[in-house]
């Protein structure tokens, strides 16, 4: 049924159809003035009394600031945020999750957005991108859809991740690495900061092929190996073999940022070092080469049967550590990787941009997700260290 200001409704019958000078519904003859006054004109004052008093109550709602927002400026999206506005960042400066509460199920955590996001980074992170972790996100919260999005005509990883976040390509990555002066600088450029929040802790793990018989490697050796240094497994204490050493290109991402700046300690590699495509390779290659040794992210080793995990010491006259439990490479070897005397950790991170819209609330909700105690559980159980 449709109304209009030159008609009137009766009161009795519903004729909708009665002009609006009309002193009588033409149906049924029931008055249609009150007290001398139209009953149109009335109902023209009423709604515009409620559109005007409804209207400013909403805007003054609206101008205030709301319990658990980020106060934005005009045509901005607010974007509510459990964890707390970041100081500046410096290069180094790790910043943990503000928000006190511990949450336990993937369900309670709030302020979780409704879209698609998209979002990508470190190959470190693969195991956290199962179809279980996924799927146990969206039956929490069905609103908020992750998409996974590898960068066009480069490789995967940590640096790209980033630098898709700050050309708004993704809401969030996966860094496997600090951020860096230059990634942070960008950023500002472009009106907003960068946030690094750690959720694992991962450790570096080297392995060799099966058949070699070595009891472990010391930081200083493995350097010395990479560097060419060392070129044969007597130099180290094993066989008389030649070392054939394998890593991935030196741009490839985090983990190989990580093993340049720890192990060779930012040294170039040397010429016999054979470079792969991937961790897989990598793998397959140590597997068939007698004197082969490769590295990568624990969470990718474990539970390889192909090849033999190394533990490493800190330095001569220390204990040899293994990243995986003793005697069994199903493990992660959670204590040594926490208290650090597994001597190759590092943290893993969530970059969250800081821009007040609804990318940062996606970024804000994904580690709020992976911080709750049901996340932590993913964590555990993809090969990394919880941090909480």
């Amino acid at each position: 049924m449709v109304n209009d200001f030159n008609t009137v409704t009766c009161p009795k019958c519903g004729h909708d159809r009665n002009p609006a000078d009309a002193k009588k519904c033409e149906i049924c003859g029931q008055s249609l003035r009150k007290g001398g006054l139209p009953i149109a004109p009335l109902l023209i004052g009423a709604f515009a009394l409620f559109v005007l008093a409804g209207g400013g109550y909403f805007l003054f709602r609206a101008l205030q600031p709301q319990p658990g927002s980020i106060t934005s400026t005009p045509g901005q999206i607010p974007s509510p945020a459990p964890v707390t506005p970041p100081p500046p960042l410096g290069k180094d400066q790790l910043i943990t999750a503000a928000n006190p509460e511990l949450y336990t199920a993937l369900a309670q955590i709030p302020n979780v957005p409704a879209g698609t996001f998209n979002y990508g980074g470190s190959t470190t992170f693969a195991p956290l991108r199962s179809d279980r972790v996924l799927q146990a996100i969206e039956q929490a919260h069905p609103d908020f859809r992750l998409r996974y999005t590898e960068p066009v005509g480069d490789k995967p990883g940590s640096g790209t991740g980033i630098n898709m976040v700050i050309t708004g390509e993704l809401s969030f990555s996966q860094s496997s690495r600090p951020l860096k002066d230059e990634e942070l600088g960008r950023a500002a450029q472009r009106g907003f900061k960068l946030e690094q929040v750690p959720v694992a802790i991962d450790g570096l793990a080297f392995y060799v092929n099966p058949q070699l018989q070595i009891p472990g490697l010391t930081v200083a050796q493995l350097r010395e190996i990479y560097a060419g240094k060392v070129t044969n497994w007597k130099q180290v204490g094993g066989p008389d073999l030649a070392v054939v050493p394998l890593s991935r290109d030196p741009n490839a991402g985090g983990t190989v940022d990580f093993f340049l700046e720890s192990v060779l300690e930012k040294q170039p590699l040397g010429s016999a070092v054979q470079i792969v495509r991937d961790t897989t390779t990598s793998l397959r290659q140590v597997a068939k080469t007698p004197g082969g040794i490769g590295y990568a992210t624990a969470s990718e080793v474990i539970g390889q049967q192909t090849i033999r995990p190394l533990a490493i010491a800190r330095g001569g006259g220390q204990s040899f550590v293994s990243p995986f439990a003793p005697g069994d490479n199903k493990t992660v070897n959670e204590a040594a990787i926490a208290d650090g005397s597994y001597p190759l950790t590092r943290r893993l991170f969530i970059i969250i941009k800081r821009d007040g819209r609804l990318d940062e609330q996606a970024g804000v909700a994904y580690t709020n997700l992976l911080l709750s105690k049901e996340g932590q559980s993913f964590v555990k159980a993809a090969g990394f260290t919880p941090v909480r």
